[in-house]
């Protein structure tokens, strides 16, 4: 009996080793955190200038999002250079703003067509390309309004909530996983999501922030060291189709945009018709309601209201004769007495 209990013991032992291996580790977190951190720190300027709008810290988290920060800074600049404002790039076609920022750009029409369906959702809620109603929700509101957006990816989400609006979250796309996973902070088996959760856990508020520059710093100098290799999808547009004629590509973008006014023109004849309605039924409601009161306090004898008894008329005043009165006959003049 002895040598089977030592057995299941032994057996015991490795699999709570095994166990612990596989546990996220909050020490290695930190160390990796303050190898990156001066590095990280260099960025700031860059990446987060201070007062920087709210729709071009959405703009460039997209870019940053899978890609080095000295590409997304310098994308977000040709972007603004390129397009008269953000909602210009909202209604451009995909073709014109993979031009401005390059074929070669790492899933290039992947993150065009996320940040243009991001871009109509908040058309869509402001009738304008503005995020300052962030600044007006509370935490739990801003997230909701930020996640439920079309096309929206959740690194980017949580940085315009960290950069931006100073919540406490830690950015994590999945290049930044994968070096926490080789340093062994974290266990290959965790989800992007998990490992998300996890870290700003472990991750003071007021250090979020430094985190997040210490894990750009860390992608960056894999992206200098040990770059992906690009998809055969990232090719020039015409190696794989024929390039549109410009007047095609311009009648083409003038049909997208008269398709979305019309469907907000739609819309708001929608909102219209059913405030008239809302309108209509309240004066109806009011009407209603003071018939009522005006039902109970008229005053009420025998059950029954009754009529006032009517009063005899006035006898009528005679009317004045439309001839004058007859004058008075003059007297016959007295004869004189001889």
């Amino acid at each position: 009996m002895a040598p089977r209990a030592m057995t299941a013991r032994r057996s015991d032992t490795n699999e709570d080793t095994m166990t612990a291996k596989t546990e996220a580790n909050p020490a290695k977190l930190a160390g990796f955190l303050r190898k990156h951190a001066p590095a990280g720190n260099a960025l700031q300027a860059a990446c987060e200038p201070e007062g920087i709008d709210l729709v071009d810290l959405f703009v460039q988290s997209f870019l940053l999002w899978q890609a080095p920060s000295s590409d997304a800074v310098a994308a977000l600049k040709r972007l603004k250079a390129a397009f008269f404002d953000w909602n210009d790039l909202r209604v451009s076609l995909t073709s014109d703003i993979t031009d401005v920022i390059g074929h070669r750009y790492w899933r290039t029409t992947d993150r065009i067509n996320r940040m243009r369906d991001a871009m109509n959702g908040i058309y869509r809620r402001e009738h304008k390309v503005s995020l300052d109603r962030l600044r007006t929700l509370m935490k739990k509101d801003a997230v909701s309004y930020m996640e439920t957006l079309p096309g929206m990816i959740p690194y980017v989400a949580d940085r315009v909530l960290l950069v931006g609006v100073d919540f406490h979250s830690v950015p994590l796309e999945e290049f930044g996983l994968q070096m926490l996973v080789q340093s062994g902070a974290i266990p290959s088996g965790m989800s992007l999501s998990d490992a998300a959760s996890w870290v700003t856990r472990h991750v003071k508020a007021e250090d979020a922030r430094t985190a997040h520059r210490a894990l750009t710093a860390a992608v960056d100098h894999m992206w200098e060291t040990s770059p992906p290799k690009l998809p055969k999808a990232a090719t020039k547009p015409s190696e794989l189709a024929p390039p549109k004629p410009v007047e095609e590509a311009r009648a083409a973008a003038k049909a997208l945009v008269e398709a979305q006014l019309a469907a907000e023109r739609a819309a708001l004849m929608a909102e219209r018709a059913a405030r008239r309605e809302e309108m209509r039924r309240e004066k109806a409601a009011l009407k209603a309601k003071q018939t009522r009161e005006t039902a109970k306090s008229a005053p009420k004898q025998g059950g029954a209201a009754k009529p006032a008894a009517k009063r005899p008329a006035p006898a009528a005043a005679p009317k004045p004769s439309a001839r004058p009165a007859a004058k008075p006959a003059k007297a016959a003049p007295a004869k004189k007495r001889k």
